[in-house]
């Protein structure tokens, strides 16, 4: 669940959708990137079923990783590298940066280990109300209806 780019994949709609059987959510998805909803799936991003725009990696972290051997960016000599700082500002949602975070995750992972960071995530990405598990960039439970912070 830890993305080479220090992201967490256990939040994203193409892994959880599949796996909460959340029917909205794929139709949204398959529609949005005209993709059959039996193909929404994504196992994280050192797997081989990612996301389409995880597998494409645009921003170029699974290419570099490659050329540098590395599992993940904080393994790299030259950490933390450009790439990553102009990555922290690219992705905005409702005001929200996801990526924000990613070196301060790197950094973590790399002082206290990558299960250790994933299971942090694992219970800041559920509902302090109700323990629903939540997509990234949600603002309210769609279980209990809770404010997320």
């Amino acid at each position: 669940m830890a993305g080479i780019c220090g992201i967490y994949c256990g939040t994203c709609p193409w892994y959880l959708a599949y796996r909460k059987h959340d029917l909205e959510q794929l139709n949204k998805l398959s529609e949005t990137n005209n993709i059959p909803i039996e193909q929404i799936r994504c196992d994280g991003c050192l797997s081989t079923r990612t996301a389409p725009d995880c597998a494409k990696c645009g921003h170029g972290f699974r290419k570099c990783a490659a050329e540098n051997n590395v599992k993940w960016c904080f393994q790299c000599p030259q950490f933390p590298c450009d790439r990553l700082q102009r990555y922290r500002d690219v992705h905005v949602v409702d005001g929200v940066s996801h990526h924000i975070h990613v070196i301060d995750n790197l950094l973590y992972m790399k002082k206290h280990g990558v299960s250790r960071w994933v299971q942090e995530q694992e219970k800041t990405a559920c509902c302090p109300n109700c323990g629903n598990q939540l997509y990234w960039f949600t603002h309210e439970c769609l279980i209990c209806h809770a404010q997320i912070h």
